[in-house]
């Protein structure tokens, strides 16, 4: 499992001016998105299931 990761985390770590904090979230960013796949086609499928299932 991968720590999850948010803009505003990666804005701080830009912020912060120390470049081994920044190239760590950067490192940490490219493996959530890398594992991640498809988030937005993955939320679409949920939010269908989860409609299916309030309709009955």
């Amino acid at each position: 499992m991968y720590q999850v990761l948010y803009a505003a985390g990666i804005r701080e770590a830009a912020a912060s001016n120390d470049v081994e904090k920044m190239k760590a979230v950067a490192e940490q960013a490219k493996k959530n998105i890398k594992e991640s796949g498809d988030l937005s086609l993955a939320l679409v499928e949920l939010l269908e299931a989860i409609e299916k299932l309030d309709n009955k």
